[in-house]
């Protein structure tokens, strides 16, 4: 998970995640909780530290430098050293329980599965949940695939975690499921619990990540081709 100004919600999200990757035993028998500190200004990295040194299974890293989305995310990707990955948010927005279901759908032979928030008009202001309805409504529309929810969190084989994409922006997730869907593997799609943010400012529907996921889906479209 990135971090980035999350003093009110960081402790108990990481402390939550891993009491039920410790429910997951036997099944998975080594696992790790990784947090990219994205050059946080509040007391994040001072409460990370510490509970590092509670809890050994977590590893903290920190960017000397706000990377912003794509580069908080890449990180955690590059750096997680797991045969699978799961990615969630480190704001309390995502209750670490949705792992349980998303898990029981890779034994079921899925390569990638992506969370769906059914509830965002309960969370979102309405401009947010506009901007996220086209979000994942352009990609099946262009590319032919569907992502439902290609914000949301994931678990899956750590090579589509690898995937060399286009994409530099918030669009960059939903390059990733177009990728998998064409490279055969297999994606699907769960229900999950979404909540209220505890604390601290989103910041995934500004205006300059809306700019530039249009700029990338562009982009994107120029490699791929329609549908």
């Amino acid at each position: 998970m990135p971090v980035y100004n999350e003093e009110a919600s960081i402790e108990p999200v990481v402390l939550e995640h891993v009491r039920v990757l410790e429910e997951l035993s036997p099944r998975v028998s080594e696992w790790e909780v990784v947090c990219v500190d994205d050059a946080s200004r509040d007391r994040s990295p001072e409460i990370l530290a510490a509970l590092s040194r509670r809890e050994p299974r977590l590893r903290v890293l920190r960017n000397p430098t706000n990377l912003g989305i794509y580069g908080a995310f890449t990180r955690c990707y590059q750096e997680a050293r797991g045969d699978y990955i799961y990615f969630t948010g480190s704001d309390g927005q995502w209750p670490a329980e949705n792992l349980l279901a998303m898990f029981e759908r890779v034994l079921a032979g899925a390569d990638l599965v992506v969370g769906v928030r059914t509830n965002r008009h309960e969370v979102y202001t309405l401009p947010r949940r506009v901007v996220s309805y086209f979000y994942n409504l352009l990609p099946g529309l262009l590319f032919g695939v569907p992502v439902q929810d290609a914000g949301s969190v994931k678990v899956g084989r750590r090579a589509i975690f690898q995937f060399d994409l286009v994409s530099r922006s918030p669009f960059f997730e939903a390059e990733r499921i177009i990728k998998a869907v064409r490279a055969g593997y297999r994606v699907d799609f769960v229900p999950i619990r979404f909540v209220p943010r505890a604390g601290g400012k989103a910041r995934g529907g500004s205006w300059k990540n809306i700019r530039t996921s249009v700029r990338d889906m562009l982009s994107c479209f120029r490699v791929y081709g329609i549908r």
